[in-house]
């Protein structure tokens, strides 16, 4: 059956199980359940929900890696996929080969990506000397941004980007963005984005599709999504008895058991504690903890670091509690997620996206004026005014 001229991917009951082991042997787990969708042509889908949610699953289908177990899907035209740090890549070959490479395994000439070479490397932002370089060799934030410029000079009608981006530092995620939004604009290119920061995602999707444990939950403008979204988030992983930690990246000999205010509901201007809970094996050296805040509508706020904020114990026990304390907590009324990021000897061992969330009401900096709404998220920084310096 031939796609509606409007439609540029259609699935239908595309779903995928995969067999279960040890215990679960004999039994299969859907990773994604049937699912019915079109992706208007020239447009862009956001895809979000919690870690195992089936977000990854559903786009290396589309994009060929993984076959259905059930249902099926089409597209039109041609697709490029970024799902994976260095997806694509011969590890032995040189930043350069490898873009000759991509661009034959996308049926184009090796006259066409010379053509194309200078701009893709200018995009990636690499020298000569990396261009020359085997991949092997290169940091993952090099293999994202020459992976992303690849595609996006390529022959391709479809986008898949999934969450390689949050690998760049923050000026090359917005030239991505930008990047994308041209693609849609001047090209028609049609884009699937997966992506944990919400912010981006709603910046560029106009509509975005919500998946929980594999199935759909809703599919719907992108803003109202992202806002029902965190707010379902926010109020269920204030209890880490819901949270899934073996989705969590990271090594694991390190991960963290419990956030909690101490001296109650936080408000604005109020002393407050952070206790940070923790459990490993053995003791555990130059760790590292550092709690991303995020507002309502997922853009990045503050940092909660210890190293950057002088506290550097060489040992903690095995288990234990940190304490971080506010004598004027600065945020604003409203509701607010941490992603959390947990190293040991500059090894990653624990790293949760959307792992707890908190709400704050307005307090001591607002005694003299009216509060701000829980919709404008933000600090407040103590400041005094006068008409002299």
């Amino acid at each position: 059956m031939s796609l509606p001229s409007s439609i540029a991917i259609q699935t239908t009951g595309l779903a995928k199980a995969y067999r279960g082991r040890g215990a679960f042997k004999g039994t299969h787990y859907w990773a994604l359940k049937p699912l019915d969708l079109e992706v208007s042509e020239g447009g862009a889908l956001g895809i979000l929900g919690p870690n195992g949610a089936g977000k990854s699953t559903l786009l290396k289908l589309l994009s060929g890696l993984t076959h259905p177990t059930k249902g099926g899907y089409q597209y039109r035209g041609q697709m490029t996929s970024l799902l994976e740090v260095g997806t694509g890549f011969h590890p032995d070959l040189s930043g350069r080969e490898n873009v000759y490479l991509s661009g034959a395994l996308h049926g184009m000439t090796r006259t066409e990506m010379a053509q194309r070479m200078e701009a893709i490397q200018a995009f990636a932002g690499l020298h000569d000397q990396y261009m020359d370089h085997p991949i092997k060799h290169y940091s993952s934030g090099m293999k994202v941004r020459l992976g992303f410029s690849v595609a996006a000079h390529l022959h391709a009608d479809i986008l898949v980007v999934d969450e390689v981006l949050a690998v760049g530092d923050a000026s090359f995620q917005a030239k991505c963005l930008q990047s994308m939004e041209s693609q849609m604009s001047d090209h028609g290119r049609t884009v699937l984005f997966v992506s944990h920061n919400l912010y981006a995602l709603q910046t560029l999707c106009p509509q975005t599709l919500w998946l929980e444990r594999g199935e759909k939950v809703r599919l719907g403008p992108s803003s109202e999504l992202v806002t029902d979204y965190l707010q379902k988030v926010q109020t269920t992983s204030s209890s880490f008895g819901e949270i899934e930690h073996s989705a969590a990246k990271g090594s694991g000999k390190l991960r963290l058991t419990d956030l909690e205010w101490k001296a109650g509901p936080p408000q604005t201007g109020v002393a407050n504690t952070l206790r940070v809970a923790y459990e490993g094996e053995g003791d555990h050296h130059d760790v590292d903890i550092r709690l991303n805040v995020h507002g309502n509508d997922g853009r990045f706020l503050a940092p909660l670091a210890m190293h950057a904020h002088g506290f550097t114990p060489a040992t903690l026990p095995a288990s234990g509690e940190l304490f971080v304390h506010f004598e004027a907590l600065p945020f604003m009324e409203g509701w607010y997620h941490v992603d959390a990021r947990v190293t040991e000897r500059g090894v990653v061992a624990y790293e949760y996206k959307n792992l707890w969330g908190f709400q704050v009401a307005s307090g001591g900096f607002l005694a003299q004026a009216p509060a701000y709404t829980a919709g404008k998220n933000g600090l407040h920084l103590n400041q005094t005014w006068s008409l002299e310096r």
